[in-house]
């Protein structure tokens, strides 16, 4: 039951917007009374929550399958990141352009540690690619920067699509560039 109810409520979501869509909406598609959803979910936002853990393990899943390249794992990777969300822009939006979902929202979801341990597969590659110790904070500010260079690119590419953008490994590889060069001492 609570594979039917993430599985409508992502259809509605994508259809009508998460904001658009409630708990009695769902129930009437699925043919049940909303207290029955609440069986299954105490909120909306959790059925949402569902569906965005569904995204990013489908997401990390394909990640593990880049081949390892030694010095050009961090690029697979980034590229790899992006060609999902450029191949799945409905997915994109669901996770990162929903109406009606608050910081908080997202803060629970994002800061929980089966989603902190799956994006450690960059850590690890920005770790390989360098020829210098990284200490922890100059390993996270590159880590977070190459990150928004990721979604900066799935971002724009896929909600400004009428302009002519350069192609993604072009962006990946200068985005992989500017993280692995070393900082200014």
């Amino acid at each position: 039951m609570r594979r039917e109810i993430a599985d409508i409520a992502k259809q509605l979501f994508q259809k009508e917007g998460y904001a658009k869509v409630s708990m009695r909406r769902i129930a009437g598609e699925i043919g049940c009374s909303p207290m029955t959803l609440y069986k299954y979910y105490d909120a909306k936002v959790d059925v949402l929550r569902t569906l965005w853990a569904d995204v990013f393990r489908d997401l990390f899943d394909q990640l593990e399958t880049v081949p390892e390249a030694h010095d050009r794992q961090l690029q697979g990777l980034g590229l790899a990141y992006v060609q999902y969300w450029l191949d799945h822009p409905d997915f994109y939006r669901l996770v990162f352009i929903s109406d009606g979902v608050t910081q908080s929202d997202v803060s629970v979801f994002i800061e929980s540690p089966e989603l902190v341990q799956r994006f450690e597969i960059f850590s690890q590659a920005l770790l390989d690619g360098h020829e210098d110790d990284l200490g922890s904070n100059e390993l996270k500010a590159k880590l977070d920067a190459f990150i928004c260079f990721l979604n900066g690119i799935a971002h724009n590419m896929i909600t400004i699509s009428g302009y002519r953008w350069s192609e993604p490994d072009i962006m990946v590889a200068m985005a992989v560039r500017a993280v692995t060069a070393q900082a200014a001492r």
